[in-house]
C-alpha cells in the first residue's frame, strides 16, 4: 500500500460496520447507500490485501484487522473532539438556543446536560419545547423517512424488566407477543411484527398516550413495552429495563433543521449531539440480554 492520507470515509465505513454487524445498518447511520459501505470496504481490502469482513448467517462478522481499525478510528474521533473542546474552551460562556419535543427533552436530553458540560463547557443550551420558535439557531423534530436532516432513524425496540426475560421464557421473536405487550405513542408493534414474524401479523398490545407511562409499566414487570433509543436509554443504563434482541426499523426519525448556516456554536453542537446518538446506539445494541439469548 503506497503511503497517502488515511482513507477516513471507508475508515468510518468500518467502524460503523464493527459495531453493527451490518453494512445496512451502517450506511443507514452513515446516512448514505449499503453500496457506497460496501464499495468503499472492498476497495480498502484490496489496498490492505486483508480481509475485513465475513459474511456468517444474517450478520458482516468484522476480522481482527477490522475490529483494530475500527477501535483506531474511534479512538481518533473521540481525541479530535477533546481537541476541539480545548481550542473551543473559553471563560465566556457562549449561548444557543435549541428547540426539541418535549418527550426527548424529558426523557433524554436532561440526562444529557453532564456529558455536555464537560464536552463543550463553554455552551450555554437554551432548551425551548416550541418547535416554532423563531430564535432556535437549532430545532430537532421527529420527522417521517425518508428525510435528508435525518440525525437517526429511530428502531422498535422490545424492553422488559430484567427478571420477566426467565419468568416467560423469552428466547425468540415469536416467545415476545406471547407475553403482555405495552405500546407508547408511535411504537408501532404492527410494524415491528412484519419485520420480525414469520407471519407478520400485528399482535395485540396495551397503550398509552404517554410513552414514560408505558415504560413506567414495564419497569414494574407488567409486560414487554416498546420504544426507542431516546426513550428507554436511561431506564437502560440504571438495569431497570434490558432490551431484547428482536429490534426492527422505524418509519420514523431524528431530524435537525436550521434556519440557515450553522454557526461556530451551533456546529459544535452538533457534532457532540450525533457523537451522544452513536454512542447510545452501540449501548443500545450492547445490553446484556442480548448476549444471554
Amino acid at each position: 500500500m503506497t503511503e497517502r492520507s488515511p482513507p477516513f470515509t471507508a475508515l468510518r465505513a468500518v467502524e460503523a460496520a464493527s459495531r453493527h454487524r451490518s453494512f445496512t445498518a451502517a450506511a443507514r447511520e452513515l446516512q448514505i447507500t449499503h453500496s457506497a459501505v460496501s464499495q468503499s470496504i472492498r476497495r480498502l481490502e484490496t489496498e490492505l490485501g486483508a480481509i475485513l469482513f465475513e459474511r456468517k448467517g444474517g450478520a458482516m462478522e468484522p476480522s481482527t484487522a477490522a475490529l483494530r481499525l475500527a477501535q483506531t478510528y474511534s479512538a481518533a474521533q473521540d481525541a479530535l473532539v477533546r481537541a476541539i473542546r480545548e481550542i473551543a474552551d473559553s471563560d465566556v460562556a457562549t449561548a444557543l438556543v435549541v428547540s426539541m419535543p418535549p418527550e426527548l427533552a424529558r426523557q433524554w436530553f436532561g440526562g444529557k446536560l453532564r456529558a455536555l458540560s464537560e464536552a463543550l463547557p463553554d455552551l450555554e443550551v437554551d432548551v425551548r419545547t416550541r418547535a416554532d420558535d423563531a430564535s432556535c439557531a437549532v430545532s430537532l423534530v421527529w420527522t417521517d423517512l425518508p428525510d435528508p436532516d435525518t440525525l437517526y432513524a429511530l428502531t422498535h425496540v422490545p424492553v422488559c424488566h430484567p427478571e420477566l426475560v426467565d419468568t416467560l421464557g423469552i428466547a425468540s421473536a415469536q416467545d415476545v407477543v406471547r407475553a403482555p405487550l405495552i405500546a407508547g405513542p408511535g411504537a408501532s408493534w404492527a410494524e415491528w411484527a412484519r419485520h420480525c414474524l414469520p407471519s407478520g401479523r400485528a399482535p395485540r398490545a396495551n397503550s398509552f398516550d404517554d410513552s414514560s407511562l408505558a415504560l413506567d409499566a414495564a419497569t414494574q414487570g407488567s409486560g414487554v413495552a416498546l420504544t426507542n433509543l431516546f426513550a428507554v436509554e436511561r431506564h437502560l443504563e440504571s438495569g431497570k429495563l434490558v432490551a431484547l434482541p428482536y429490534e426492527a426499523p422505524s418509519s420514523r426519525g431524528l431530524a435537525l433543521r436550521s434556519a440557515g448556516i450553522l454557526g461556530e456554536a451551533a456546529e459544535r453542537f452538533v457534532s457532540w449531539l450525533k457523537l451522544e446518538i452513536r454512542r447510545g446506539a452501540a449501548r443500545l445494541r450492547e445490553a446484556p440480554s442480548r448476549d444471554a439469548m
